[in-house]
């Protein structure tokens, strides 16, 4: 199979699935005609769609040119530079909006505490330095609820540069018995299984991330397949995704064992779209698509403040919200599906002024620190090395 530089179809997959992350957290904190949505009340899911993703094109970049302690370094400033800054702007920034919200009339469940709350300051340290998956904050903690996986995925993929040093040509071998472990653990351990947030995320991440990595093997294994035979198996692996996602448990709240297939499903569906080979492929990589998967990060890490903003602004007029319940009798006026379409496509635009300003600036100062000063090189699959 032709290797790309470049797994389009695969960025539109990150972009729709952040989509579909906002749309489950919309319908979670506000009525919604989409509330009783078999697909929708699992969307939950679709974090392990990026983790496996990440693993997938990680393997792909960085496989054959980390083999030093100088690499992994430079490797890890490159992540650092590009999960971190936006994630400690919003985070700054949501904090900020809380402190003055503090001062109005606001819920309880609203209010800046000390600790023990959702928003309390004890809990800040350890988001801001991505360790708000490794179960050090009280439950219940959460700030920017979502950036639990940033801080997952970050040290997963400090994990994956050490495995690359120290058995590299057991790459597969190695992924696949940390993906297998990371799901036993999950069983045994996991409360919430495949649902795991604040205490398990780092586990359920390191299941994802070198399924991923595993799923990447197989996908230089496929040969090439015609038009028809691709669109088949493209067709056929969305199908599989939906499938899953509506069985895999009834709710973030009752999850069920079959969840742990997630890194198989995932695994499945991102070695079909890979190949680039059929009539799905093409239509995810018509512009639309590649605008979201560009805004991917962004639309992820700034989704959840702006809802519990809007959440706010409606109970301070009296409206009812599931996040907050109503502050007066105040009926609905519209339909509050418009307002879920207005929402979304407001996150889309100021994701994609976040990242051209915060983003890209940030991600190109933090590859020239670990260059030492020069221009980021490129890596040898044609493609620059942080990519």
């Amino acid at each position: 199979m032709m290797r790309g530089s470049r797994f389009e179809a695969l960025d539109a997959w990150r972009g729709i699935c952040a989509v579909i992350v906002v749309v489950f957290h919309f319908v979670a904190m506000l009525p919604s005609s989409l509330e009783h949505s078999l697909f929708l009340r699992n969307g939950y899911l679709f974090v392990d769609f990026f983790f496996v993703l990440s693993g997938f094109v990680l393997c792909h970049s960085y496989r054959s040119s980390i083999s030093s302690s100088g690499d992994l370094r430079r490797f890890a400033i490159r992540r650092f530079g590009r999960v971190w800054p936006l994630h400690a702007v919003v985070l700054g920034v949501f904090v900020a909006a809380v402190a003055v919200v503090d001062r109005l009339p606001h819920p309880a469940v609203l209010s800046l505490t000390p600790s023990g709350g959702a928003y309390s300051l004890d809990a800040l340290i350890p988001s801001f330095l991505l360790l708000n998956a490794m179960g050090l904050t009280p439950q219940g903690t959460v700030w920017n609820g979502p950036a639990w996986s940033i801080g997952a995925e970050f040290y997963v993929y400090l994990l994956f540069a050490v495995l690359l040093v120290l058995a590299s040509r057991r790459l597969m071998l190695g992924a696949l018995a940390l993906s297998l472990s990371a799901l036993i653990v999950g069983y045994w351990s996991a409360p919430a299984l495949m649902n795991a947030t604040w205490d398990y995320g780092f586990i359920r991440c390191i299941a994802g991330f070198f399924g991923g990595v595993v799923a990447y093997h197989v996908y230089e294994l496929i040969g090439e397949r015609s038009l028809t035979r691709a669109t088949l198996w493209e067709a056929g692996a969305a199908a599989l995704v939906v499938a899953f996602v509506i069985y895999a448990s009834d709710g973030a709240d009752d999850v069920s064992v079959l969840s742990l297939a997630a890194p198989l499903v995932f695994g499945a569906a991102v070695v079909t779209f890979a190949g680039e080979q059929g009539l799905l492929s093409l239509l995810l990589k018509a512009r639309p698509f590649k605008a979201l998967g560009r805004y991917s990060f962004s639309i992820y890490m700034i989704h959840m403040p702006l809802l519990v903003m809007l959440c706010y602004g409606l109970w301070s007029e009296g409206y009812a919200t599931k996040a907050f319940g109503p502050s007066a009798a105040q009926p609905w006026m519209g339909s509050v599906d418009l307002i879920l379409v207005d929402f979304v496509l407001a996150v889309i635009v100021i994701a994609a002024a976040s990242h051209r300003f915060i983003e890209v600036p940030a991600r190109q100062m933090f590859n020239r620190l670990a260059e030492g000063g020069a221009a980021p090189r490129r890596s040898v699959r044609g493609r620059l090395a942080y990519d």
